[in-house]
């Protein structure tokens, strides 16, 4: 059975035209295909990165992924950096790239929609380590 998909083309991330082809590839050192494109109004060249946060990036998708999701799961900048290979400057410096793109992953609650916040506990010892105050009036009161 043959599937047509829809082939929504690319616009030029310069001028926005939709007057543009296909112009070679480039292969990554990961092994990822980039198709490179020419506009045929404004004459720049262009890849399928280029007007993203990912643009002129040299790491692969998947690692920034991996980095960015282990981070989301509570895990700090150093161990982050630990677990993909990078140094922990590199993991701030892709927060900070796409924390600017950020409201597009992340849309605001509807109008008069509820809004619901969840966050974990987080126990901190100040001081003496001592048991909460219910519990030693309820052991004084016992002997």
């Amino acid at each position: 059975m043959f599937v047509q998909r829809a082939f929504k083309p690319m616009n030029c991330v310069y001028c926005q035209s939709e007057q543009v082809v296909k112009n070679g590839s480039k292969t990554l050192k990961s092994n990822q295909v980039l198709q490179r494109y020419l506009c045929k109004t404004c004459g720049r060249r262009f890849n399928e990165r280029s007007g993203t946060p990912m643009a002129r990036l040299r790491t692969p998708a998947a690692t920034v992924e991996m980095a960015l999701n282990v981070r989301h799961e509570g895990l700090g900048v150093r161990a982050a950096a630990r677990v993909v290979g990078k140094s922990p400057s590199t993991i701030t410096d892709w927060e900070e790239r796409l924390s600017t793109h950020l409201p597009a992953w992340s849309p605001s609650a509807p109008e008069g929609g509820a809004v619901t916040i969840e966050g974990d506990e987080l126990y901190t010892r100040v001081g003496e380590n001592l048991p909460p105050r219910s519990l030693s009036r309820m052991d004084h009161q016992l002997h």
